[in-house]
């Protein structure tokens, strides 16, 4: 299920100044940059080459990248993170979902042996998480056992679902929350918790 050397795609992030190499570090972890470090994981399995670069470890990488360079100076370090797919830039200020990294490197079968076809049921697995569908979400991990993918794969592509899910939970409760007047840990009106 690797990608073929002579089509090996190289994905280069440059990072803003965190306290490591992938942001995954500390008490508050951002879920966006551990569902982004994991995508990245999942790649470099797949045959792709992933380099990151962080500004505030590795400065002389950016002033050597004249495209990296020429946004920082013009947008400030609020342009980061800034991902370039072969040598071109195709985002910043933002980290992408493995969706938009699986449309981005124009994964298709016929190219890339299979890949397209193990991140669009990857995807398909993740969707079913987030959205609560038991049953999709156990024939899709079957399916994706039987077409040789790894254990780990489809645990993190479960993992990405529930921490969507969790948003989106950790979301709506927020909002009826401001609706009710309550204060964060505090008991809602007619709850019966107080």
């Amino acid at each position: 299920m690797k990608t073929n050397l002579e089509t090996k795609t190289l994905i280069e992030v440059y990072d803003p100044a965190m306290c490591c190499s992938t942001g995954v570090c500390g008490p508050d972890v951002d879920d966006s940059l551990a569902d982004f470090a994991n995508d990245m994981k999942w790649l470099k399995t797949e045959g792709i080459e992933v380099n990151r670069f962080n500004l505030g470890q590795e400065p002389e990488v950016f002033k050597s990248n004249p495209t990296v360079l020429s946004r920082l100076q013009k947008g400030g370090s609020d342009v980061l993170p800034i991902i370039m797919i072969n040598g071109e830039m195709v985002s910043e200020g933002g980290y992408p979902d493995r969706r938009q990294l699986t449309e981005w490197l124009a994964m298709a079968p016929e190219k890339n042996n299979g890949v397209a076809k193990s991140s669009d049921l990857l995807n398909a697995l993740e969707m079913a998480v987030t959205e609560g569908n038991e049953a999709g979400m156990r024939s899709l991990f079957q399916k994706g056992k039987e077409e040789g993918l790894s254990i780990e794969e489809l645990v993190d592509s479960m993992q990405t679902g529930i921490n969507n899910r969790q948003r989106a939970t950790q979301a709506t409760l927020q909002t009826a929350n401001e609706l009710l007047g309550v204060q964060p840990g505090a008991c809602a009106p007619g709850s019966g918790c107080c």
